[in-house]
């Protein structure tokens, strides 16, 4: 694989024999051509690969798929830290078997999502990413996705139904975290102390219900975040809303403002993190679910963090 532009394929495929005809030779040929290759897919597709490979596997960086695909921006911070080691050990270029672990309801468009943004994002990075749909596990809806967030399906097949990730992701809105009655708090945000006083709150809560000081750190770090941003690029009225269930806790910031215009925030880097801050980035990395949404006039940023288990 030789240029500098990212290579995104779908791999459709019914049985593990095509999975392992289609990707062994993909392997076998990147590392002939001197590429770093990672393996993010199911335990049973790494079992595959590594009898296919033989000797060949102990050069390829196999993953747990079901740790690998958690958070979305979590993944994207993953490739980019991946593809930036591999560069400073020489390769020139990374193959990646890329198999999202796309889950049930509202993650599978969480996760088909992500399969669209990874065009944008990761456009000019030297990759070449083939993700597997088994159709023997994948619903019917995830299956015509991979059609829809891939150039290329299956055998050097240009999709007809693909589609660029800003119309795509404006279309495809993420799905906002339930949450179930009034908010147990609402605070406002208009005054530059009111993200510190929030914060205050929030973490007196978490404590309340006995959350540990790790989880606590990053549930207050988003709020912070979030609360910021609302305040830099929001108008008023702004305010935070939390809801407390008996498993996670769910905040909303809200304000007047015209929402965000570039589709692929969130999932974009900051490209000056030590002078613009981390905002909706590091708040994708650390909460469970987030999304979101502009509407009537109110842009609002809903994220979750479920309740982290406890210590023995």
């Amino acid at each position: 694989m030789t240029g500098a532009a990212l290579r995104h394929h779908a791999l459709v495929y019914d049985d593990d024999e095509d999975f392992v005809a289609a990707l062994a030779p993909f392997v076998a040929d990147g590392l002939r051509d001197g590429d770093a290759v990672v393996a993010a897919v199911t335990r049973h597709n790494i079992d595959l690969l590594r009898r296919a490979l033989g000797a060949d596997a102990r050069a390829v960086t196999f993953i747990d798929r079901d740790l690998w695909y958690v958070r979305p921006a979590s993944t994207i911070a993953g490739w980019f830290g991946l593809i930036d080691e591999a560069r400073a050990r020489g390769h020139r270029s990374v193959r990646v078997i890329g198999e999202v672990a796309f889950g049930a309801g509202a993650r599978r468009d969480t996760w088909l999502r992500y399969e669209s943004a990874i065009n944008a994002i990761l456009a000019t990075t030297p990759a070449w990413i083939i993700c597997p749909y088994d159709t023997r596990r994948l619903p019917e809806p995830v299956i015509t996705g991979a059609w829809l967030t891939h150039p290329v399906v299956a055998a050097d097949r240009p999709s007809a139904l693909y589609q660029q990730p800003g119309r795509l992701l404006r279309s495809w809105a993420e799905p906002l975290p339930p949450i179930a009655g009034e908010p147990l708090l609402a605070i406002g945000l208009d005054d530059p102390a009111d993200p510190r006083r929030a914060r205050c709150v929030v973490q007196a809560v978490a404590r309340g219900l006995g959350w540990q000081r790790p989880a606590i750190d990053d549930l207050l770090l988003v709020v912070t975040e979030v609360a910021i941003n609302a305040l830099v690029h929001g108008r008023p009225d702004r305010r935070l809303k939390v809801w407390i269930e008996d498993t996670a806790i769910t905040c909303e910031v809200t304000d007047n403002g015209d929402g965000f215009p570039d589709p692929l925030v969130g999932y974009r880097p900051p490209a000056h993190p030590d002078r613009h801050g981390l905002g909706l980035w590091l708040a994708g990395q650390l909460s469970d679910a987030l999304a979101t949404d502009h509407h009537n006039g109110v842009t609002r940023v809903r994220f979750r963090f479920s309740r982290p288990p406890a210590r023995s």
